[in-house]
């Protein structure tokens, strides 16, 4: 267990908070660390037709354009499903009849306590949603068939979805599902 000694906030944005300062760690000794606290997220690994809805945006924070699925932040006091239900119909136009929770796990525990929730979404029909203004978002659809071999080939970087679309292929194929 380490609890922190001294705790200086470094800067405070939208959606994160950087700590640095020094920590007691279990053998008694101190250790200086730096953390990051975030508000948290959620993905949706969306099913329509035999194929996934993803969406292709730029992303700066990389330098380049990603595959992803289609996600967002958690709103103060949101919980996980109604805020995977928000995304799904802003960013793909779709709502899910079923939401299916698949993971939920810390993006990189070393320096941050971001959490991401990764939900299933089947069932889906067409629904009013418009993206955040900030968000230039390409839809792209891929059939499920071949998705294993994308993800052994690398043809996906971003953590989520590579996490959710593993995941999600796991499950269709242990509820004998193609996908709906």
């Amino acid at each position: 267990m380490e609890q922190w000694v001294e705790r200086h906030e470094v800067f405070r944005g939208r959606f994160i908070t950087v700590f640095t300062g020094t920590v007691m760690i279990a053998n008694g000794q101190t250790a200086r660390r730096d953390v990051m606290e975030h508000i948290g997220g959620v993905a949706v690994v969306p099913i329509h037709a035999d194929k996934v809805l993803l969406v292709r945006q730029y992303r700066i924070a990389a330098g380049r354009e990603m595959l992803e699925l289609p996600a967002g932040l958690l709103h103060p006091g949101e919980a996980p499903e109604d805020a995977a239900a928000r995304e799904l119909a802003e960013e793909t136009g779709y709502r899910a009849g079923q939401l299916i929770p698949l993971a939920s796990y810390y993006t990189s525990p070393g320096y941050t306590n971001e959490r991401t929730h990764i939900f299933l979404g089947l069932d889906l029909t067409p629904t009013a949603g418009t993206a955040d203004w900030d968000e230039l978002l390409h839809p792209e659809e891929l059939p499920l068939e071949g998705l294993q071999q994308a993800l052994l080939e690398g043809s996906f970087s971003d953590g989520k979805t590579m996490i959710g679309l593993s995941l999600a292929l796991a499950w269709l194929t242990q509820h004998g599902k193609t996908g709906t």
